[in-house]
């Protein structure tokens, strides 16, 4: 089979899977940190964290993908070969556990994903696909979610049919509005293969959602005065919700409080004069 390559030497389209990734808030939080003369310790902070946690989401040897960072954003390519389920599948997998990775720091990502022609090197990333992939991110994510667009949703629905219990169920959820995502928290389920014993299993992911507990608790908390940005962590709440209910729903203790999410009038108080 001819493999598929980002050749540096003669640039050409390549048919791909591509992904592209922003931080929320990033924005702001170099404004902030700057402001406060904190703009150095927030480079060092976020240069450790992302190199910490892309190796998780770097292509292999075997797939020749390619990744580019630069600042809040992110793009994962893989090259296709066939009728493309290996590389989906592998960037399902890698992104989602980049996504929790960084979202146990404290750093909620959105993206989109596309397939289609596309070109990356040292230099470039071009291609349809990747404006696609672009504009699956910044105009319809809106909250902290990795969303296939239609063209990666038709493929990925090919495949599902393929089988009676598709491997790839598991990693998507549908959201309200209809929208594919990546179901992130799954990555839970990975640790099985380093634990000694069910116990420790069970205990690791515990610990890990309830990680994932407080750091979205914690941005419901900042964000509380500005609506906008709260509510796309009262998202991030209602789908770990969710994703508790669905695998641990005896787990009372890992779910956010109802009050959290929600918004309560009260009377005018002495205080408040």
């Amino acid at each position: 089979m001819n493999i598929q390559k980002y050749d540096p030497d003669n640039p050409s389209l390549v048919n791909s899977v591509v992904c592209a990734i922003d931080i929320l808030g990033f924005s702001q939080m170099i404004v902030d940190s700057c402001s406060t003369g904190t703009g150095d310790k927030l480079l060092r902070e976020i240069n450790y964290l992302i190199n910490k946690n892309k190796q998780c989401i770097l292509p292999n040897k075997y797939t020749y993908g390619k990744i580019k960072i630069y600042t809040d954003n992110m793009v994962v390519a893989y090259p296709i070969k066939g009728d493309g389920e290996e590389e989906l599948d592998e960037i399902l997998q890698n992104v989602s556990e980049y996504q929790f990775n960084l979202a146990l720091e404290g750093l909620f990502v959105r993206g989109g994903i596309s397939m289609g022609d596309f070109y990356i090197n040292e230099d470039i990333v071009f291609g349809p696909a990747l404006l696609d992939a672009h504009h699956t991110e910044s105009q319809l994510a809106c909250y902290p979610r990795i969303i296939l667009d239609k063209r990666a949703t038709k493929r990925l629905k090919k495949y599902i049919n393929y089988y009676d219990n598709a491997p790839q169920k598991s990693k998507i959820l549908i959201d309200n509005d209809g929208q594919w995502f990546l179901n992130y928290l799954e990555t839970i389920f990975k640790y099985y293969t380093e634990c000694n014993n069910e116990y420790e299993f069970e205990r690791i992911q515990y610990e890990l959602l309830l990680k994932h507990k407080k750091k979205v608790e914690e941005l419901l908390t900042i964000h509380k005065e500005n609506t906008r940005v709260w509510d796309k962590y009262v998202w991030t709440a209602n789908y770990h919700n969710y994703f508790c209910d669905l695998n641990f729903p005896n787990e009372k203790d890992l779910k956010i409080s109802r009050k959290s999410l929600l918004s309560w009038p009260r009377e005018i108080l002495n205080d408040d004069f």
